[in-house]
């Protein structure tokens, strides 16, 4: 059982790591391509960029706090039933809430500061 929680971590972390270098690359990026616009459509599509960035981050995130904790539900991957329990729970559970925030966030500075 031990090398599924070690592959399982490994998953979750490079999953992670390549999520946030991708989406930093096209966040900045997009960015470029409009410095060439005048000052006030620049300034409403970065505000309106980050919005969206950051919900499709928080969707991403709270799907993954989902998805890990159904596989964890679903997979026997500790070694003895001494070390299951709650706490296992506690990095999905973060991830998700951290992913609810992002999506609150990103809805205000999408949908409402947009006007």
């Amino acid at each position: 059982m031990a090398p599924e929680y070690y592959y399982m971590w490994e998953f979750v972390t490079s999953l992670t790591i390549i999520i946030l270098v991708a989406a930093y690359i096209i966040h900045d990026k997009m960015k470029q391509r409009y410095e060439v616009l005048n000052e006030e459509e620049k300034t409403r599509r970065i505000l309106r960029l980050g919005g969206g960035t950051r919900l499709i981050l928080g969707l991403l995130a709270v799907s993954g706090g989902i998805g890990w904790t159904i596989y964890m539900k679903t997979v026997k991957i500790y070694i003895s039933p001494e070390l299951e329990g709650f706490h296992n729970f506690i990095p999905p559970i973060a991830m998700g809430l951290i992913g609810l925030i992002l999506l609150a966030v990103g809805a205000k500075k999408y949908f409402i500061e947009r006007n």
